[in-house]
C-alpha cells in the first residue's frame, strides 16, 4: 500500500511544477496558529530538526513534505550523486533535482532561501509550493505545511497578512480530498482555536479532520482531567481521531536534545500522566494513524483521481498540439489563416459549436450594441430638445422678415427641423464606432486553440490584426460619411407632402384625425384606381393647406400662439418621421457595409495581404518566428506529459484490493 503514497508523491511533484491544483490530490494539510507547535509535530514525525524557526511568520510558502521510506533504487540514485555510502537519511528538493542534502541544517537554510526567493524578503507569503522529500527508514507520509494563522501584522508584514494566510489555507483545505490536520494547544480553550474554526467551517461534520493536541506538558496539573476529556473527543467534534503529543521544548531545542530522546521522554510522560490512554497518543501513534488514514483516503479517492489524471493528460496533449512545430510551413500558415477566418465568421454568425454560456459574443454582442446603445438612446432623444416656444417664435419672425405668412413658414420649419435632426447624427456615429470596436474584439473570441497558435507567432498575429483593422477602418469611414449624408439630405430637403410625414401629423392630433377621416370618406363609385388615387392625393393637399392656413397670430403671446404651436408640432412630427427612417437605415447600413463586408472578404484579404507576400518573397520562416517563451512552454508541456504518463503507469501497476 505504501506504493500508493509514492504515486501520490509523484503527482504532487508534477502539479507543483505545473503551478496549479486542478486535480484534488489526497493529502494531509497541516493547519495551526503561530507557535501552536506545528513545526515540532512535523519534526518529530520526520525525526530530524530541519524547519526554520523564529518569531512572526516563519512558514511563508506551502511546504509539501514527503516522508519516504526509501528502497534500494532510491539509495542507488543517492549514491550516484554523492558517492557516500555512509548516508542513512537524506533530503531532496524538487527545485534542486541534482542536489542531495545530508545535513538537515542545510535543509533549513535552503527552505529559508527558497522562501525568500518565492515570497520576497518583506515577510509576505506565496502560493507557490516548496517540495521537500525526506528519505528515512521510518514510514511513508505526506504533508502540506502552511503558514501559521495570525491576526495582526508584525514588523514589515503586509497589513492584510491575516486575509492572505486565510486565503492560502482555504485553497488547500477546501479541496474535498484533503485531510485537515488541525493543531491545537492543550493550554488554551479549544473553542477559541483558529485551526478548529477553519476545520469546522470547511468540514462541519468532522469527517476529514484529525486533531493534534500539543503542549500537554505545559498544562497545570489541576487541569489534567479537562485534558483527558479533550483527548477522549468530548470537546472537539472530529471523526478521524484526536491525538495528544509532547514535543521538544525551546530548552530541548537549545540543548540539541535528540528526537530519539524526545520520543522516549514523551512515552514516559504519557504513561505517568495519562496511564489509561497513553497507548492511544504520542508521535508514534500519530504517524501510524495518519499513515492509515492517508492510505484509506487514497484508496477511496483512487478511481476519481485516476480519471482526473487522464483528463489532465488529454489537456496537455491538446496543449502540445497547439505548441507543435509545423513540418510543412507554407500549408501550416495557409491552414491557420483559413481556420482563423472560419472561426471569426462562425463567431459572428453564431455557428460555433462551443457557444459561450456566460457572456454575449460575436453577432449577438453586435445586436445588443445596436439595440441598447443605439436604438434605445435614439428613441430617448427629445424631438424638441433645446427648442423653446420663444426660440420658435423668433425663428418664425426672423425668417419672415417684413412679411407674414398665412400658411406654414417653410423657411422657418426647415431651419428648426435641420437643427433638431442634427441630434440624430451623433448617436449613429457612436454606434458605428462601438460596432467597429466589437468587430476587433471578436478576434479575441475565436476558437481558443487557434488563437493560442496565432499568439505563438508575434509577426503573424500582428499582421492579421492589422489587416482586420484596415478592413474595418475602411468601412468605418465610408459608413459614417454615408449616414451623415443620409441625415443631412433630410435636413436640407424637406418634403412636407410625404405621406409618412402626413401620417405622423395626423396621428399627432385627435382633431386632425377626425378631419382626415371625414375628408377621406369618399364614394369611389365610377372612378378608376388611378383617378381615385389622384383624388385622394389632392384631398390630402387641400386638408394640409386647411390645417396650416389662418395661423397669422404671432401678435399673441408665444405660449398661446397657434402658429408657434403648429410649427412646434410640425417640427416634432417631421423629426419622428425622419427618426423612424434613420432608426431602420443605420443598423442595416452597418450590418451590410461593415459586418457583412468583413465576413465576405476576410479570407480573401488575409490571403492577398498576409499569406501571398510571404510565399512570393519566400520569407515564410520570418512569419513563424516564435516568442521566446513559446519554446519553453513546449518543453514544459512535453516534460509534464512525460511525468503524467509515468504517474499513470505507476497507478496502473498498483492493484487495489
Amino acid at each position: 500500500m505504501e506504493s500508493l503514497i509514492h504515486t501520490i508523491n509523484k503527482l504532487q511533484e508534477v502539479f507543483a511544477v505545473i503551478g496549479e491544483h486542478k486535480i484534488n490530490l489526497p493529502q494531509i494539510v497541516v493547519v495551526g496558529s503561530q507557535s501552536s507547535g506545528k513545526s515540532s509535530v512535523l519534526e518529530s514525525l520526520v525525526g530530524k530538526s530541519f524547519l526554520p524557526r523564529g518569531t512572526g511568520i516563519v512558514t511563508r510558502a506551502p511546504l509539501i513534505l514527503q516522508i519516504v521510506r526509501y528502497n534500494k533504487e532510491d539509495r542507488e540514485s543517492m549514491l550516484e550523486i554523492t558517492k557516500n555510502d555512509k548516508i542513512k537519511e537524506w533530503a531532496w528538493f524538487l527545485h534542486k533535482p541534482n542536489t542531495v542534502f545530508q545535513n538537515f541544517d542545510d535543509v533549513r537554510s535552503e527552505i529559508e532561501n527558497r522562501t525568500n526567493y518565492l515570497a520576497g524578503h518583506n515577510n509576505g507569503i506565496t502560493h507557490e509550493p516548496i517540495v521537500l522529500k525526506v528519505f528515512t527508514l521510518l514510514y511513508d507520509l505526506t504533508f502540506v505545511d502552511l503558514p501559521g494563522i495570525t491576526k495582526l501584522p508584525v514588523g514589515d508584514q503586509p497589513e492584510d497578512i491575516d486575509e492572505r494566510i486565510q486565503e492560502l489555507i482555504l485553497s488547500y483545505v477546501k479541496q474535498p480530498n484533503s485531510i485537515i490536520l488541525a493543531v491545537v494547544t492543550a493550554n488554551t480553550d479549544p473553542s477559541t482555536s483558529e485551526s478548529l474554526k477553519i476545520a469546522r467551517k470547511i468540514d462541519p461534520d468532522g469527517t476529514r479532520t484529525v486533531a493534534v493536541v500539543t503542549k500537554l506538558d505545559l498544562i497545570d496539573k489541576g487541569t489534567i482531567q479537562d485534558t483527558m476529556e479533550l483527548l477522549n473527543g468530548y470537546k472537539i467534534p472530529v471523526k478521524l481521531g484526536i491525538i495528544g503529543v509532547v514535543n521538544r521544548s525551546q530548552k530541548d531545542i537549545f540543548d540539541n536534545k535528540s528526537m530519539k530522546e524526545t520520543l522516549k521522554s514523551e512515552k514516559e510522560f504519557l504513561k505517568v500522566n495519562y496511564p489509561e490512554i497513553c497507548k492511544k497518543h504520542g508521535n508514534q501513534m500519530l504517524a501510524n494513524t495518519l499513515q492509515n488514514i492517508l492510505l484509506m483516503h487514497i484508496k477511496k479517492t483512487y478511481p476519481v483521481l485516476r480519471k482526473e489524471l487522464y483528463d489532465t493528460k488529454d489537456r496537455l496533449e491538446n496543449q502540445l498540439k497547439t505548441l507543435k512545430t509545423p513540418d510543412q510551413k507554407v500549408s501550416f500558415v495557409l491552414g491557420l489563416l483559413n481556420d482563423m477566418c472560419k472561426s471569426y465568421c462562425d463567431t459572428v454568425a453564431g455557428n460555433r459549436k462551443d457557444l459561450s454560456e456566460s457572456t454575449l459574443v460575436g453577432g449577438a454582442k453586435i445586436s445588443q450594441i445596436i439595440h441598447n446603445e443605439y436604438v434605445e438612446k435614439l428613441d430617448q432623444i427629445d424631438p424638441l430638445l433645446d427648442l423653446t416656444d420663444e426660440k420658435i417664435g423668433n425663428i418664425l419672425l426672423n425668417s419672415a422678415g417684413t412679411n407674414k405668412s398665412s400658411f406654414v413658414n417653410e423657411k422657418a420649419l426647415e431651419i428648426m427641423v435641420s437643427k433638431q435632426l442634427q441630434n440624430l447624427i451623433e448617436p449613429a456615429m457612436i454606434c458605428v464606432d462601438l460596432v467597429s470596436a466589437e468587430m476587433l474584439r471578436i478576434f479575441e473570441s475565436i476558437d481558443q486553440s487557434i488563437l493560442d497558435t496565432l499568439k505563438r507567432f508575434p509577426k503573424l498575429i500582428t499582421e492579421v490584426k492589422m489587416v482586420l483593422n484596415q478592413m474595418i477602418d475602411y468601412t468605418l469611414v465610408s459608413i459614417k460619411e454615408f449616414i451623415r449624408s443620409y441625415i443631412e439630405t433630410y435636413q436640407a430637403c424637406l418634403n412636407t407632402t410625404n405621406p409618412d410625414f402626413i401620417l405622423e401629423l395626423v396621428k399627432s392630433s385627435d382633431v386632425i384625425q377626425d378631419a382626415f377621416i371625414s375628408t377621406h370618406v369618399t364614394n369611389k363609385k365610377g372612378l378608376t384606381n388611378d383617378e381615385f388615387a389622384r383624388a385622394e392625393e389632392e384631398r390630402t393637399k387641400q386638408l394640409f393647406k386647411q390645417i396650416l392656413s389662418g395661423l397669422n397670430d404671432l401678435d399673441k403671446t408665444m405660449e398661446s400662439s397657434k402658429q408657434v404651436k403648429m410649427h412646434k408640432n410640425l417640427t416634432r412630427c417631421y423629426f419622428e418621421f425622419v427618426r423612424k427612417n434613420v432608426r431602420d437605415f443605420v443598423p442595416k447600413r452597418i450590418i451590410f457595409k461593415m459586418v457583412n463586408h468583413v465576413l465576405d472578404n476576410i479570407e480573401n484579404y488575409m490571403h492577398k495581404l498576409v499569406f501571398t507576400p510571404y510565399v512570393v518573397n519566400r520569407s515564410i520562416d520570418q512569419v513563424l518566428v516564435e516568442e521566446e517563451h513559446t519554446v519553453d512552454d513546449r518543453l514544459r508541456v512535453e516534460r509534464l506529459l512525460v511525468a503524467v504518463n509515468k504517474a499513470l503507469k505507476n497507478m496502473a501497476d498498483i492493484q487495489i484490493h
